[in-house]
């Protein structure tokens, strides 16, 4: 075991979720090669990622900014993704490490990963997050505002969409999710977007029936998540980011 962390479990529960993944694209007549596993390693140790990594998902998301920096300087070999609130001030960590963000909700955020991506010479990659359910203060651009959005953020120097990212209501019954998840894919069909990330370790396999193509899972695969990280009180570990994993 490393770092509290027990490689051997992590690539059982691996296993567990890859078969889970394969059962529900059958019943959706999909592909399972189509769905990426994305392993939400927030507030867990770089043992963790390194446990994933051995077990063959090179995809691992960050809901913090300086925690997937520090995690990428000391774990090579990882695809990385935000999945946390966008910062402006945090954009070009996520640039530098060629992370896909996919929470981006504002012109703001997109103008500045662009900025940051054209002064390092490359393209930054973000998801739109959408919501899709009637909530006041939930973040996401609303159904009726995608297009011109988009529109927007492709004329961004340095910013490529490759697709939609949602994060429904919690609810007891994954069944609940189904109709944001199914909206969600409709979006993204009608924008020619053809990523989309959607579903978490309670409701991946709803996701997965509904074409989600990038699923966020963190607890399924790692067990119980630390409630802060090394070195931080409970407040600077923060509630749960709005494009997170669980």
């Amino acid at each position: 075991m490393s770092g509290g962390v027990d490689p051997g479990a992590v690539a059982a529960n691996v296993a567990a979720v890859n078969e889970r993944v394969v059962a529900a694209a059958g019943r959706a007549g999909r592909d399972p090669g189509e769905v990426t596993l994305v392993a939400v390693a927030k507030l867990f140790p770089p043992a963790a990622v390194r446990a994933v990594l051995a077990a063959g998902v090179a995809d691992v998301g960050e809901n913090y900014a300086k925690d997937l920096e520090r995690k990428a300087a000391e774990v090579p070999g990882v695809r990385w993704h935000f999945v946390g609130r966008l910062q402006r001030n945090k954009a070009g960590v996520l640039v530098d490490v060629g992370a896909l963000v996919h929470s981006l909700d504002s012109l703001a955020g997109a103008r500045a990963l662009g900025r940051r991506a054209v002064t390092a010479g490359t393209t930054a990659r973000a998801l739109v997050q959408v919501e899709v359910d009637d909530r006041e203060a939930a973040h996401g651009v609303r159904p009726a505002d995608l297009a011109a959005f988009l529109d927007t953020c492709r004329a961004v120097d340095g910013l490529e969409i490759e697709g939609l990212m949602v994060m429904p209501a919690p609810a007891d019954d994954p069944e609940a999710t189904r109709p944001a998840f199914r909206r969600a894919a409709e979006l993204a069909a009608g924008s020619g977007l053809p990523r989309l990330s959607m579903g978490m370790t309670a409701d991946f396999e709803v996701a997965v029936e509904e074409g989600a193509t990038l699923i966020r899972v963190g607890t399924a695969l790692f067990g119980p998540r630390p409630t802060r990280r090394p070195g931080t009180t409970t407040r600077e570990a923060g509630a749960p980011s709005p494009g997170g994993g669980r």
